[in-house]
């Protein structure tokens, strides 16, 4: 009995389901070809995403666009380190925007970015108060990248995971700020003799 040796080691009867090869193409130049195919598809994803990347908020881009800590001689070390920390996450935060632009990276990494941003710009601060407007202001800037990201998974250039997440930081910081006043309440309370009834 003779052994028929099919395409690329097949049985004959599988002959049907295999492709004949392409004339005029061996098969390493078949694979150079198929990966050239697969590099410009992943090239081609990353341009039509950049196209639809969702469009930030203003107060988003504010801090994005924020300056940077100024390092001061007489900075405390600790003081100093808070500074650097900041500024590492301002400068991170600014390079992940330009990814996302060009469609390297995507809203979750924003959104993290945004986090330790945010973070290290509360941790500059010592005094209940100071701490109370940075977190008001965090708070008014996650409301804003809310109700934006809200839009964009309407209208399918954002999922509701990402919307999720960001709603899970917003009230992060809303349940911050609460505690922040009211340990400034307390504090405040702390201070001033109580009248006694006479």
């Amino acid at each position: 009995m003779e052994t028929l040796r099919g395409f690329c080691g097949t049985k004959p009867c599988l002959r049907k389901y295999t492709p004949p090869p392409m004339p005029g193409v061996g098969l390493k130049q078949g694979r150079y070809c198929a990966l050239a195919l697969i590099l410009w598809a992943c090239s081609f994803q990353a341009n039509v995403y950049a196209q639809q990347a969702v469009k930030l908020s203003p107060k988003v881009m504010a801090v994005i666009n924020g300056p940077l800590v100024e390092l001061k001689d007489d900075d405390p070390p600790l003081l100093r380190l808070k500074k650097e920390r900041f500024n590492a996450a301002l400068n991170e935060a600014k390079a992940r925007f330009d990814l996302y632009k060009r469609g390297l990276t995507r809203i979750p990494e924003l959104i993290e970015v945004g986090e330790r941003l945010f973070t290290a710009e509360v941790d500059l601060y010592d005094k209940p108060e100071e701490k109370a407007q940075v977190l008001q202001r965090h708070l008014d800037v996650y409301s804003e990248a809310e109700g934006n990201l809200e839009k964009q998974v309407k209208d399918g250039l954002a999922t509701q995971a990402d919307l999720e997440r960001l709603r899970y930081n917003r009230l992060s910081v809303e349940i911050d700020l609460l505690g922040v006043k009211k340990a400034q309440e307390d504090h405040e309370s702390a201070g001033q003799p109580t009248s006694t009834p006479k």
